[in-house]
């Protein structure tokens, strides 16, 4: 069903969305300001991955606490305190202080917000609709975080150039008002209580881990995205760096590339979030969309001007998005509520553990050899992974059953 018929879900998609927007606005805004200061494609990769690579790394961690938390409270308190680091951002501006030390710190605070925000962010949903609507909820939500990826890059690129950057960080702290206002207000469905348990700390991490690899879609899933996210994601995530040496530093350029991707992603996410694919027909695709990702990251070794990358990016964005939101749709089906926020982060934590150690990597070798090189270099042993998820682990009988 779709989700966009019950009236909470509409007003906590559209104040999520403007939200996402500020998000995007900020992040481009951050990585132009390190190629700016620092003129290393390392360090700009760097700084944009930071604001994800905490998730990877703390979130199976946070996510064992999180499933007790209240839920509405620790979105509001990590949603306020990610807005005080933006005024932060913004201040550091507008006072020309910011150095790659300031990047680097603030930057790193934001992932480990995000961090501890993202377990919250995943079972909210769950709390938002019923669970006749959660599908079609989690793909508009993807469908909320593209629109502000195609919307948000475009602004910051012509806001960079037009307002300049103190004004552009600025405007991404006041899109955070709405979602706050919106978490304050909605009526949310009551959690189950979670029955006391005498497991330590680390024996819920296990139990996680146990139904993720018990799980043969679950672990199947989570195959595909860690290959995914490592080729595809982690070259998406440092558009800044890309555009800055194979480009030649154009904030236009810059704007229009991930406002390309964003597109393609969009469109995925449209397609998922209006009930265009059913959870058959998303397993039955995540192989195949993989691989073709792989295939157009590949080919930005040969794009040299605006327009190919700019469709290469339509094309890569689009297979993304439907790979890893559509795994993220089909562990969410599957997983009981009890483990949802240890299972789930298991998928965000492959996502975007992987998305960071592939896009510093990569950005890592723009500082050796030309970027485009170094994207080719990392993508060739994406192929032998590729034919292994299919053909040597358990991924092949679930994919070949489906």
């Amino acid at each position: 069903m779709n989700a966009l018929t019950f009236r909470p879900f509409v007003v906590y998609f559209l104040a999520n969305t403007m939200s996402l927007l500020g998000t995007w606005v900020q992040k481009v805004g951050l990585g132009w300001l390190t190629w700016q200061i620092t003129e290393s494609t390392f360090w700009t990769s760097f700084v944009s991955i930071a604001l994800m690579a905490p998730v990877g790394m703390l979130g199976p961690f946070i996510a064992v606490y999180a499933e007790s938390w209240d839920m509405r409270r620790a979105f509001l308190i990590t949603k306020i305190l990610m807005m005080l680091v933006s005024f932060t951002i913004f201040l550091l501006q507008l006072f020309g202080l910011h150095t790659l030390l300031t990047l680097i710190t603030t930057s790193l605070a934001l992932g480990f917000l995000s961090a501890v925000h993202h377990p919250i962010r995943l079972v909210f949903i769950s709390i938002v609709v019923p669970r006749s609507h959660l599908a079609s909820a989690i793909g508009l939500n993807s469908v909320s975080w593209n629109m502000s990826r195609v919307v948000g890059p475009s602004i910051a690129g012509f806001s960079i150039v037009i307002l300049g950057l103190a004004n552009t960080f600025s405007m991404a702290v006041f899109l955070y008002f709405p979602l706050i206002v919106a978490l304050a207000l909605l009526p949310l469905a009551v959690r189950p209580k979670q029955k006391a348990e005498a497991e330590n700390f680390f024996q819920k991490m296990r139990d996680g881990g146990r139904v993720v690899f018990q799980t043969p879609i679950i672990f199947a899933a989570l195959c595909i995205v860690g290959i995914n996210s490592f080729f595809v994601r982690g070259v998406l995530e440092i558009q800044p760096a890309i555009v800055g040496q194979i480009l030649g530093g154009d904030s236009k350029a810059l704007a229009t590339v991930t406002a390309a991707a964003g597109f393609g992603a969009l469109l995925s996410s449209f397609l998922i979030g209006f009930g265009g694919l059913s959870p058959d027909f998303i397993r039955r695709s995540l192989w195949p969309m993989m691989v073709l990702g792989l295939v157009g990251t590949a080919c930005l070794n040969v794009a040299e001007s605006l327009m190919p990358m700019s469709l290469l990016f339509v094309l890569t964005g689009f297979t993304a998005t439907l790979t890893g939101i559509g795994a993220q749709t089909l562990i969410q089906l599957d997983v009981s509520e009890n483990y949802r926020a240890r299972v789930m982060t298991w998928w965000s934590t492959v996502s975007f553990g992987s998305l960071t150690i592939g896009g510093v990597l990569i950005g890592y070798l723009g500082d050796l050899m030309p970027i485009e090189n170094g994207i080719l270099i990392v993508i060739l042993g994406s192929g032998i992974l590729a034919v292994l998820v299919l053909v040597k682990l358990p991924v092949a009988r679930w994919y070949r059953s489906s």
